[in-house]
């Protein structure tokens, strides 16, 4: 591209942003391209504060990801890493929503922002770099030619968690990192990986208590640990090895006493009610016992606890699930 070229792009750009929204809010976004900023906390504080708050969307938060993509190979390097930080919050967040009708606009920008994000130079994006293509990779098949390029920079990369979490959401095979000594890259490669060796170790990380720390905070930014115990439970578990299944039977207990921990996805393979019956009767009562002795699940009627339970053919009221645990126990 001309240098022309590049300024009518750029014109267009700024015509385009200050178009959509005020004159103060261009005046933040300009702070991202000047070297030397005098305050660019007030730049990001409008990115993660106004053009998304909370896991919100908003009519500018179209706009405004327009204009960070097309001008991320401009911004100064403190700024770019920042800039990618919210490209993969935005990516998220759309990927948990897509029903929202802001969420279904930004869809549109889809190859933009991933063509964007491998024009950049990877250590210009930082830590977040390759969580960000991992953000935005559910809206393309595995065998798109976007698909093989993706994974081909990813590969690139330094291994750690959140790129081989990134290569398979791409569709990359995550195998050959099932037996990495680091927990974060096990446990990305066990979530992608649905052979019987990637299931043995996801029943093993779940059974450390430093994986949800991992998960939510070097894997999956804006992910829950929740979601590594439903990609768990959906799985084919008939199979699985003796080791293994002794594992799988004590980890709706543990899971149940670690805080923010879920234990919800467990009841679908208790051997009573709508369970599929992995569990057998003994993990079930010991399981369920569990849930009936833990108060913080029944304060002031908890309508997580009753629900699920309802949910799952069981008893809603503590003292008849009581009575039920009682009865399993003979």
């Amino acid at each position: 591209m001309s240098q022309d070229e590049q300024q009518k792009r750029n014109d267009d750009v700024w015509d385009e942003i200050r178009g959509a929204i005020s004159a103060p809010e261009v005046e933040l976004l300009q702070l991202l391209i000047k070297e030397e900023s005098g305050d660019l906390n007030e730049a990001f504080e409008y990115l993660f504060g106004t053009a998304v708050h909370q896991g919100t969307l908003y009519d500018i938060t179209l706009p405004v990801l327009r204009f960070c993509v097309r001008m991320l190979d401009q911004f100064s390097p403190e700024a770019t890493e920042w800039v990618v930080i919210w490209i993969q919050l935005v990516g998220s967040i759309i990927r948990d929503f897509p029903e929202d009708p802001y969420a279904i606009q930004l869809h549109k920008e889809n190859v933009s922002v991933v063509e964007a994000l491998l024009a950049l130079d990877t250590e210009k994006g930082g830590e977040y770099y390759t969580r960000a293509l991992g953000a935005w990779a559910w809206y393309f098949d595995a065998e798109d030619e976007l698909a093989y390029r993706v994974r081909a920079r990813l590969r690139e990369c330094p291994v750690d968690g959140g790129t081989v979490a990134a290569l398979g959401a791409w569709g990359g095979d995550t195998s050959a990192y099932l037996t990495s000594d680091d927990l974060g890259v096990r446990t990305a490669a066990a979530f992608h990986d649905r052979s019987e060796a990637g299931t043995a170790v996801l029943i093993e990380v779940l059974s450390d208590p430093k994986t949800e720390e991992v998960w939510e905070q070097n894997i999956e930014p804006d992910g829950r640990i929740d979601d590594v115990v439903e990609e768990l439970v959906a799985r084919d578990l008939s199979g699985i090895a003796e080791a293994e299944r002794t594992r799988l039977e004590s980890l709706p207990v543990f899971c149940l006493s670690i805080y923010y921990q879920p234990w919800k996805p467990f009841l679908q393979l208790i051997n009573i009610g709508n369970g599929n019956g992995v569990l057998n009767t003994e993990a079930t009562a010991r399981f369920l016992g569990a849930v009936v002795n833990d108060d913080s699940l029944w304060y002031n009627e908890n309508l997580y606890t009753t629900d699920a339970l309802k949910k799952a053919g069981l008893p809603a009221d503590r003292e008849e699930l009581r009575k039920l645990v009682k009865s399993m126990r003979g």
